[in-house]
């Protein structure tokens, strides 16, 4: 309860500057039309269409929302110069206002109508800063059986709930890594609800105004669960069991460009996956690590972000792809290569420099330790690949299987 508490309060001192606004962007447009009417309609779509775009079926509701505002003017007053028309509610946020600098008027029968407006347009300004990142969307990973036996007493799962569920893993796993804009494409619809009401008259223009800004996704992560078992091995000694379940899967994955579909990278995963846990939930976890890190291995790979000292060198990806004690090599600087077949350039490593061991991971960054090599030689921006990982390989010792002998239990021996 009190950290429910703590939390409402850290909500409610949230500097302004954080929440999203909206703000005024002013737009000179210049519209044609056989009439006023419609030259001004056109010079406000215009406007519209700069600051905020339009989709194919708004835009045919708007116009006529625009001519119902612009008829009710007359020529002789709407001709003359720096009319301003106050048109935030009637046109529900699109435009919030509108000043008609110059009109001309057709010079002969086959000539058009010409007006030209400085339109104050009003946009929302969102959270997310994603002016550099790329845009990315999971989608749900098809599956070739309708259930897969993952438990124990080897009775069936949904493969529809399991594709979700590590569609939701990989979505969590790669907003944390912070290299890509992550929109959403889940909840259809409880975002069609929320869309209905902003477009209705229970809300005020300032909230209407927030329609017509979801983002388009640059990139899309899609695949295809080809198998998920689970394999049970139970070992029995002086009365004693000894249960080891192992979840093996069979999937691929690709990242493709949407605009174009072409596919900028592919790979499969076949693994096996110990669980430390009676519960699948851990390995999806586990896959949804390693399609991650798969995907941005060849597309951001870690760099060294800054060089402090021998023992503080910080690395730009933190939990997700790094796990305290993992080891990684250090390189040098590459260059880039042309193909002579394809002409395609071909960005080729530089020398193996050191390497480091990882001491602290944070949520977005971690921080290593140079054990190997110069440390004169270390530079920000320096790519570094993992040579192990604690969490595949793990304690030697812990992972060696012991054979299990009489009273070799947790618990004493009961004579």
């Amino acid at each position: 309860m009190k950290k429910q508490l703590y939390f409402l309060i850290f909500i409610l001192l949230l500097p302004c500057s954080l929440l999203a606004k909206t703000e005024s962007v002013s737009k000179t447009t210049t519209g044609f039309g056989s009439d006023y009417q419609e030259a001004l309609t056109s010079a406000l779509m215009d406007a519209v269409r700069q600051v905020r775009g339009l989709q194919v079926s708004s835009e045919k509701q708007l116009r006529l929302d625009f001519q119902q505002i612009v008829n009710n003017s007359v020529e002789s007053k709407s001709a003359t110069i720096g009319v301003e028309e106050q048109i935030f509610t009637r046109s529900k946020g699109w435009v919030e206002s509108y000043e008609v600098t110059n009109v001309k008027k057709p010079a002969n029968s086959g000539d058009v109508w010409s007006v030209t407006i400085n339109a104050k347009i009003p946009q929302h300004q969102s959270l997310v800063q994603d002016e550099k990142r790329s845009s990315i969307a999971v989608m749900p990973f098809r599956f070739t059986h309708p259930t897969f036996s993952i438990n124990d007493m080897g009775t069936p799962s949904s493969a529809y709930q399991i594709s979700s569920r590590l569609r939701d893993e990989i979505q969590t796993s790669i907003t944390k890594t912070q290299q890509f804009a992550v929109v959403n494409r889940s909840f259809g619809n409880e975002f069609a609800s929320e869309k209905a009401l902003l477009s209705s008259d229970n809300v005020p223009a300032a909230e209407a105004s927030r329609l017509g800004q979801v983002a388009g996704a640059d990139l899309m992560i899609v695949g295809n669960i080809h198998d998920l078992a689970t394999v049970v091995e139970r070992k029995e000694f002086y009365g004693m069991v000894k249960t080891k379940m192992t979840d093996r899967i069979d999937l691929s994955y690709q990242l493709i460009e949407v605009a174009t579909q072409k596919i900028l990278m592919a790979d499969s995963l076949k693994q096996e996956f110990e669980r430390s846990e009676k519960d699948e939930t851990s390995t999806l976890e586990d896959v949804s690590n390693a399609v991650v890190s798969g995907i941005l291995d060849n597309i951001y790979p870690v760099k060294v972000m800054d060089v402090v000292a021998k023992d503080e060198i910080y690395l730009n990806q933190g939990q997700v792809r790094v796990k305290e004690g993992d080891v990684f090599a250090l390189y040098g600087k590459g260059r880039t290569l042309t193909d002579p077949n394809t002409g395609m350039p071909i960005k080729v490593e530089g020398k193996k420099m050191g390497q480091l061991s990882v001491v602290t991971v944070m949520a977005g960054y971690a921080v290593a330790e140079l054990t190997d090599g110069d440390y004169s030689k270390v530079e920000k921006g320096a790519v570094v690949k993992r040579l192990t990982s604690t969490s595949s390989s793990g304690n030697a010792q812990a992972d060696k299987e012991v054979r299990p002998t009489a009273g070799s239990s947790e618990a004493p021996i009961q004579w």
